[in-house]
């Protein structure tokens, strides 16, 4: 059962209950592409099933990552995945990234270039910038909050970036920011057709061009 519809007097179930309210508390969560159950394939969660090496089970030659896929963790010892079974990696970022040279190691090698490899790494664990002075950080174990947090979330953000002048971009935005708070608007982003479009809406919405 989940949420179906909000409005300004309660909420409405799935199942059709009504529930009175003036709060609404909104929790998103990461939900893999309806695709993946409609290919026939085993799923966990809504993810393809595979193994250690990534490859897609009952799919030769196919492999998955990400968030489409049920990757085992190798690095935590087999518990909470059922009976036998090793849970799988959590769908984040830290993961997918690290996942997607093993994937092109496996492609190559079923095709005699290298050797195969399996995917295993430790959870570094997690950073989530809340906007403000507010932030929340698990690095290593260890529980972060406030400024702290937010000075880990963003540390580990510019090191993420692919390339220096990335992260100068990036780092002095924030300065600027922090200093400066501005909303700047991107005219240069508008592509001319969209704009001529959205003028041409316009003008109709308003009853036609003026006498």
């Amino acid at each position: 059962m989940s949420l179906s519809e909000v409005d300004d007097e309660g909420v409405t179930l799935t199942d059709g209950t009504r529930i009175a309210t003036n709060t609404v508390v909104w929790s998103a969560g990461v939900v893999p592409s309806p695709l993946m159950a409609s290919l026939g394939l085993p799923t966990q969660r809504g993810r393809v099933e595979v193994g250690p090496d990534l490859a897609v089970r009952g799919a030769p030659h196919v492999w998955a990552l990400g968030d489409a896929a049920a990757v085992p963790d190798l690095a935590v010892a087999g518990r909470g995945a059922g009976a036998g079974r090793r849970p799988f990696t959590p769908p984040t970022a830290q993961h997918a990234q690290r996942q997607g040279p093993v994937a092109a190691a496996n492609v190559t090698a079923s095709l005699g270039i290298g050797a195969g490899r399996t995917y295993r790494h430790r959870d570094l664990g997690l950073v989530a910038d809340l906007g403000g002075w507010d932030a929340v950080a698990r690095p290593l174990g260890v529980p972060l909050t406030g400024p702290v947090a937010k000075a880990v979330a963003r540390g580990y953000h510019l090191l993420a970036l692919p390339s220096l002048s990335a992260r100068v971009r990036v780092a002095t935005n924030w300065l600027y920011a922090s200093v400066l708070p501005t909303r700047v608007a991107r005219l240069d982003l508008v592509r001319r057709g969209d704009a001529l479009i959205a003028r041409a809406q316009g003008i109709e919405d308003a009853g036609g061009p003026p006498a």
